[in-house]
């Protein structure tokens, strides 16, 4: 086998209202529609009993879906995952209003300056973690020297 693009990135949620609302409203993504819950479909996957839901989100040139947990987790991300993560590119100019946005929503865990940019690490109203990186114009800055 040989991969040639991601089709499309999944997310697990406990409240796909919360997520989407989320997703759209905080990060920008587009709402799709939701598909799934018809357990007559037979495209249909039932986990426990249920016809699982999904929310499909468009974000650039790319398909982001929020899969319904069967049951909510209420986890801790960090603590369970470790650093796992879903990984965003937003424009350096925006750095500073994410900043204080995800600060405002108290989704703010840490930030980081590197050679190729800012990255603000921070929680989804799911409780994922998730990096907003901020590509720093004209490429990586120089190495300096030790």
């Amino acid at each position: 086998m040989k991969l040639t693009k991601v089709y499309h990135m999944g997310i697990p949620v406990d409240d796909l209202d919360r997520a989407r609302d989320f997703y759209t409203n905080v990060l920008g993504m587009e709402y799709l529609g939701r598909v799934g819950g018809n357990p007559d479909n037979p495209d249909s996957f039932p986990v426990h009993g249920v016809a699982q839901k999904l929310d499909r989100l468009r974000c650039g040139d790319y398909d982001i879906v929020l899969f319904a947990r069967p049951r909510p987790l209420n986890r801790d991300a960090v603590d369970q995952d470790g650093i796992t993560h879903q990984a965003f590119s937003l424009a350096w100019e925006d750095y500073e209003a994410a900043m204080r946005q995800a600060k405002e929503l108290g989704k703010y865990h840490r930030s980081v300056e590197r050679d190729s940019g800012n990255t603000i690490y921070m929680f989804d109203s799911e409780g994922n973690y998730l990096e907003l990186h901020f590509a720093r114009p004209g490429g990586r800055r120089p190495r300096q020297a030790n």
